[in-house]
């Protein structure tokens, strides 16, 4: 192995079952050299989440089976390096970062990153201060981490991630969850470290946009992870177009879907002076108590049988929403579920009979999951719904389902080995088989692909023009907003305020090849 290459895979082959046919990496091999920025992309599924999770000394050490191949950094082996000697050449970001989190406010998580590696105490509260200041998080410290939004969970673990002072980082779609203001700071604050610190950059990501003032080149992976093309940069990247759309990594087109028009007064949920706090939860407030209103005094409609997106900064309260509509934290005001020639509020129905009426696809979709595989995972969505349905009858539609959303041939898989694109696709495909008529949705499209992205969105279409299936999104995808939602709010300040879906997508322009 090449001591000045900063990380070299050769020939790498791994599976995560013993009798699996199938390999994610099949002799797949890369070089990184160091002190540059590159970006790794490639179709949901290909492995490029996998190979983070093998170049960081995860795997085959808590999971899966390495049958051939040599990870080293600097030229030296990874194999039997310990985890402080691991973390002198490499830190890694997961996709979903609650996997990452051990303690229970971003303060004491912090204090734990260092204790890992030895940081004296008198040094701990220094690097604390400056890293959370940084990055923007100094007021999130102390607030339990549970309590965060996606967005702020991920800067919290790139805070930590910081912390370890690692030659390089490698960053697993770090901005899925981030709103694009908050992703274009980081990717300039790395920019500054690869610089200023000679600092490796490697990140995983289907977006390619945001990184582009900084990258020094974008390798692109097909099955198995396998290189496909290397040696893209800003100069050349135009001429990979045809690349790009085989591989289902391109941008969303200048585009609006077409469909019929539903009269505005046609509302499936309605609020009205509606007002949660950050933090909401069923237990009470200590008195004195200032109320920290993330929301307040809203009044909005989402039109029965259309498609909806909230849009907005990581934090603003788009994931509090949903859990209110859920009647899973209190609220003031009132959410009126509309039809049936009556509009009731929300506080009237029982959970049971909710959960009947509106379903949800989490932010993470692992939290959901209630079957030992996949196909039993949508067999039982199925089942729930029609219980006279013969075994037989429930096993062709899950398989036909599973073929919509290119899952089949992971029919067997556990769903928390899947890549959490694919962990998404099959959240969105369990829910859509139930029979609720309102659907929400914690940014569905993160973790996908172009392609992925465009084929959720394309099926919520059409249920939303067959079958009247009320979609409501939240997403920092401003561009597939545009393209695909009939109506969008964004949250500014405490308010939701409409946006025209074609003045979003005309704000965000066509793409980089379009």
């Amino acid at each position: 192995m090449d001591p000045q290459l900063f990380l070299s895979a050769r020939d790498v082959t791994f599976r995560y079952f013993e009798q699996s046919k199938r390999n994610v990496l099949d002799h797949a091999s890369l070089e990184i050299a160091p002190g540059r920025v590159t970006v790794i992309t490639g179709n949901s599924g290909c492995g490029k989440s996998t190979f983070a999770a093998v170049a960081a000394g995860l795997y085959p050490e808590n999971a899966g089976i390495l049958e051939s191949g040599e990870i080293a950094f600097r030229g030296r082996p990874l194999k039997g390096m310990s985890f402080r000697e691991r973390t002198k050449y490499l830190s890694l970001m997961f996709q979903n970062p609650d996997l990452q989190f051990c303690m229970d406010t971003l303060r004491r998580e912090m204090r734990f990153c260092m204790e890992n590696i030895c940081v004296p105490q008198p040094e701990m509260d220094g690097r604390i201060a400056l890293w959370s200041e940084r990055l923007g998080i100094d007021s999130l410290l102390d607030q339990p981490l549970h309590t965060l939004s996606g967005g702020e969970k991920q800067k919290a673990a790139l805070a930590c991630l910081f912390l370890l002072g690692s030659e390089g980082v490698l960053l697993d779609e770090p901005f899925a969850n981030i709103d694009r203001e908050s992703a274009r700071e980081i990717i300039a604050m790395l920019g500054r470290a690869n610089r200023e610190d000679g600092l490796t950059v490697i990140a995983i990501d289907h977006q390619l946009d945001d990184w582009l003032p900084i990258l020094d080149e974008v390798i692109v992976l097909g099955e198995g992870g396998k290189v496909l093309q290397r040696g893209i940069t800003r100069g050349n990247l135009p001429q990979q177009y045809q690349l790009f759309v085989d591989q289902g990594i391109t941008f969303p087109k200048k585009r609006r879907r077409k469909r019929p028009e539903v009269p505005e007064n046609e509302a499936a949920i309605r609020l009205e002076g509606f007002s949660v706090q950050r933090g909401a939860s069923r237990k009470r407030k200590a008195r004195g108590t200032e109320p920290d209103f993330l929301l307040e005094g809203v009044s909005a409609s989402f039109p029965r049988g259309q498609i909806t997106a909230i849009l907005g900064p990581s934090g603003i309260g788009k994931t509090t929403l949903f859990l209110a509509l859920l009647g899973q934290i209190p609220y003031n005001g009132d959410i009126f579920l509309c039809g049936e020639g009556q509009d009731r509020e929300l506080r009237r129905i029982r959970q049971k009979d909710l959960f009947r009426e509106i379903g949800i696809v989490f932010q993470n979709p692992g939290n959901q999951f209630i079957s030992q595989n996949v196909l039993e995972e949508v067999e039982k969505s199925i089942q729930q719904w029609e219980p006279q349905a013969s075994p037989e009858s429930v096993k062709e539609r899950a398989l036909a389902q599973l073929d919509t959303y290119g899952l089949r041939p992971f029919q067997r898989y556990s769903p928390y080995m899947l890549s959490q694109g694919q962990q998404r696709r099959l959240a969105v495909l369990a829910v859509l088989t139930g029979g609720q008529k309102i659907l929400l949705l914690d940014e569905p499209t993160y973790g996908q692909d172009y392609r992925s992205s465009e084929a959720i969105l394309e099926q919520l279409s059409r249920k939303a023009d067959e079958e009247g299936l009320t979609v409501l999104l939240t997403t920092h995808d401003r561009k597939l907003a545009g393209s695909y939602a009939d109506k969008i709010y964004e949250v500014k300040g405490r308010a939701l305020v409409q946006a025209s879906p074609q003045a979003i997508l005309d704000q965000e322009g066509a793409g980089l090849y379009d």
